[in-house]
């Protein structure tokens, strides 16, 4: 057996970002690269090279790989096709153009307006300004320690926004005393982050600062990586709890395969308190192949909770 690859350190490069999303897609499939290499017909160190980041590999290699862990072919060659193009250094918008996994539906496209706006005079404050269209989370605890990447799409209602806060809660598991409790959270695209806002011992606020002001009514992607630090236990749950106007969230949880949940359960405009339950008695749902559990919600109440929550195999409680 081959040694593991070496972990990819995401440096706003989308030749690296290629190649851990394509790297992800592999787990996803269960696959060792001896397996990718047959099921492909290439080198195992040329599919390997393809996962390193240091290079873009080859579109045949790419959607061989893609078709082999049973991806999206058609969207994978529009991924590749955009990070080519964005490592020309004649390339106006750069990565900035490069829309990279996961995925969602036709509403995740950057195009049109709506027609939504503050009413004149309103504070142009937070949390005024701005309404969430759509989160789309990917949850892997099949890591060495717990990670999401997150698409935001937030459209502006006031002409003029320059900056969003961004806050996680990331509560303490049942039982977990320890000194430290953080959370590292690092923008993928989209702006930049900023210092400021409440901090508290569980909860984690910065501020997006956005690359040029938005008019009311256009949309704007960014892209969030928040990972908790390793040894650090996390609650048996991941929810989003809307405190700004939401219409969209889709969330998909790859659980370990050697260790997957006794129990999974469906979490949809629950009160704050549920989520916290050991046995909320909302719908079960059941881990795929892949150990994978995917669940959307939409029209989404200002205050409540969506996700999932779950009871760990016997030794994890």
């Amino acid at each position: 057996m081959g040694r593991p690859q070496k972990e990819i350190v995401l440096d706003g490069s989308p030749a690296r970002l290629f190649a851990y999303w394509l790297r992800d897609l592999r787990g996803s499939a269960g696959l060792t690269l001896d397996q990718l290499a047959r099921r492909t017909g290439y080198g195992r160190t040329t599919v390997s090279d393809a996962m390193r980041g240091e290079k873009h590999p080859t579109r045949p290699v790419t959607l061989a790989i893609v078709g082999a862990c049973g991806g999206d072919v058609r969207r994978w060659g529009e991924y590749w096709a955009q990070v080519r193009r964005a490592l020309d250094p004649d390339c106006p918008d750069g990565p900035a153009g490069v829309t990279p996994p996961p995925w969602d539906d036709p509403a995740d496209r950057m195009t049109g307006t709506h027609a939504e706006r503050c009413p004149a005079g309103c504070a142009r404050a937070e949390p005024h300004g701005w309404y969430t269209e759509s989160v789309s989370t990917v949850l892997r605890l099949d890591t060495p320690a717990p990670e999401a990447w997150e698409r935001r799409i937030v459209v502006a209602t006031c002409d003029g926004l320059a900056r969003i806060p961004v806050g996680v809660s990331v509560p303490r598991r049942p039982g977990d005393d320890t000194a430290g409790h953080g959370l590292e959270i690092s923008l993928v695209r989209g702006g930049r982050l900023a210092d400021g806002g409440p901090q508290y011992e569980s909860y984690f606020e910065r501020f997006l600062v956005l690359p040029t002001p938005l008019k009311a009514g256009t949309r704007h992607v960014y892209e969030l990586k928040l990972r908790i630090p390793p040894a650090q236990p996390m609650a048996p749950h991941f929810v989003h709890v809307p405190l700004t106007p939401s219409q969209h969230f889709r969330l998909r949880v790859g659980f370990d395969r050697a260790s997957p949940p006794r129990t999974v359960w469906r979490l949809a405009g629950v009160p704050t308190a549920v989520i916290y339950q050991r046995d909320p008695g909302t719908p079960v749902l059941l881990p795929d192949e892949r150990g994978l559990v995917e669940t959307e919600f939409g029209d989404m109440k200002v205050g409540y909770g969506y996700g999932l929550s779950w009871l760990e195999a016997a030794t994890g409680g």
